[in-house]
């Protein structure tokens, strides 16, 4: 079990540390159609190969608003006894854009009637900051000219227990708290967060299932916030659900199996703080493309749902 003590120790040095920070990564309102977003141990745990396309505008209406992409796939290897996984994303908001490549592999031990994935995941950020696009009072001003580029290296770990009709997840994706900026003595540092999954899939009648779920997020230096999720599934082909978001926010959600092969899913995000009203929600598009693994057996352990 030399993987999972790797595993336990990077959650130990990950727990602690304690350092001010500022900088948060953004989530999707459709991460729990995209597990491998919040959790490296998701890698290969549906036993196929997975590829994921998000899209995502934050805040419609509202100049330089956020604006979100990212790609990922994972699939699972050695008769299902690993996953290994690929993301990438960009995450644009006013001046600043930051664009990521993280890598991540799960150890997978079959149990009686599910299966534990152990993952870890590592990559790099590239963060830029172009001063030139600002408006500014004062022209001459040293802080806010020309363009501030960090590469920084990061890595995080997690663990998924998961069958056919629940899931139970832990993570740090990203344990490293880098330095994003450093101005005079005022330092900005990446946000390490917690992450906790949990969900199930209860059966209402022949052709209508209930998949409700919950995401806890805990960040250093803030409060704990967290989602509650709610999805109806119809005849295992449309998702339809509602998730609160303790920050201030509720999404529709949607997710549309196509065929064997191809999904898409939406979300809308409507505030419900005061920025509702300078704002037309947020909207959000995923694109799902998967296939079977050739030579590989239908697994009953793995999940079907999430």
């Amino acid at each position: 079990m030399k993987f999972l003590k790797i595993v336990i120790s990077i959650f130990l040095i990950s727990a602690a540390g304690y350092t001010a920070n500022a900088q948060q990564r953004p989530i999707t309102g459709t991460y729990m159609y995209n597990g491998l977003l919040i959790n490296p141990a998701y890698a290969g745990s549906l036993n196929l190969f997975s590829a994921t396309f998000v899209h995502r505008d934050q805040w419609v209406n509202v100049d330089n608003a956020p604006i979100l992409q990212s790609f990922n796939a994972h699939t699972s290897l050695k008769k299902n006894r690993i996953g290994v996984g690929l993301q990438a994303f960009r995450d644009k908001i006013g001046v600043r854009e930051q664009t990521g490549v993280y890598a991540s592999y799960a150890y997978k031990i079959r149990m009686n009637k599910a299966i534990l994935a152990m993952g870890i995941q590592g990559g790099f950020d590239n963060r830029v900051a172009d001063f030139s696009e600002l408006v500014l009072f004062n022209q001459d001003d040293p802080l806010l000219t020309g363009v501030d580029t960090r590469l920084t290296p990061n890595f995080g770990t997690g663990i998924y227990l998961a069958n056919r009709d629940f899931f139970i997840g832990l993570s740090v994706p990203y344990i490293l708290e880098n330095t994003i900026s450093n101005i005079e003595g005022a330092e900005s540092r990446e946000s390490r967060y917690y992450y906790a999954t949990a969900g199930n899939v209860i059966t209402l009648s022949e052709n209508l299932k209930l998949n409700p779920s919950v995401l806890l997020r805990f960040q250093e230096n803030a409060k704990l916030s967290f989602d509650i999720n709610a999805n109806l599934i119809f005849e295992n082909i449309a998702y339809a659900g509602v998730s609160y978001r303790s920050s201030n926010a509720l999404t529709f959600v949607f997710q549309l199996i196509l065929n064997d092969n191809m999904r898409a899913g939406y979300a809308y995000e409507t505030e419900t703080s005061d920025i509702q009203q300078y704002t037309l929600g947020s909207h959000e598009i995923l694109l799902n493309y998967r296939i079977k693994i050739k030579n590989a057996k239908k697994d009953p352990s793995c999940p079907v749902y999430f």
